[in-house]
């Protein structure tokens, strides 16, 4: 290789890990210390998962330097929209006590779990109510009016969703499979 070809090529790899270096540095992360910690967190309208998903160091969200709109969601809870500016190399907290929400009492509930879904953003009338890996834990399930719903699971990774009619009986619990015939359970 001539002295001229072995020049341009470390110029050319210099350039590149430079490249590389400061696109890397024009992220900064975002970490959310939310109450309700399963308030669910979008970000310009895209769903990320739940507050408590990121709330530690490791688990922040990366994003390129920029401002963003992030929406926190709770069925139970006043939704909430806050203007975040995300600096590059540098963290910031979302700290955020979700006002309740006068609900009147309930009767006629039903329970809706998820199996095999992952992280998946669950809406039932066009509403978020839950990520589907907190409702694939034997110790928690969604309590919901007893009826008909429009439902929609939205996967995070972007694979094959669901979009259909559920029906919740009173009494009963509707566990929702990825791959398997939806189950009741009383």
């Amino acid at each position: 290789m001539t002295r001229s070809k072995t020049i341009l090529l470390t110029s050319l790899v210099l350039c590149l890990t430079l490249l590389t270096v400061s696109a890397v540095a024009a992220q900064g992360t975002l970490r959310t210390r939310v109450d309700p910690r399963v308030a669910g967190v979008f970000i310009n309208g895209k769903y990320y998962g739940t507050a408590a998903m990121f709330s530690h160091h490791q688990a922040a969200i990366k994003l390129e330097e920029g401002n963003y709109k992030v929406k926190l969601v709770d069925p139970m809870h006043e939704d909430l929209m806050i203007d975040v500016g995300v600096t590059a190399g540098q963290e910031t907290t979302i700290r955020q006590q979700m006002k309740s929400l006068d609900l009147p009492p309930r009767k006629n509930l039903g329970e809706l779990e998820t199996e095999n879904w992952g992280n998946a953003a669950l809406y039932l009338n066009g509403k978020y109510y839950a990520n589907s890996a907190e409702l694939d834990n034997p110790a928690y399930s969604l309590l919901i009016d007893a009826g008909t719903y429009d439902l929609k699971l939205v996967p995070v990774d972007g694979s094959a969703g669901r979009e259909g009619k559920i029906t919740i009986n009173a009494k009963e619990t509707l566990v929702l499979s990825k791959g398997k015939a939806d189950a009741q359970r009383k």
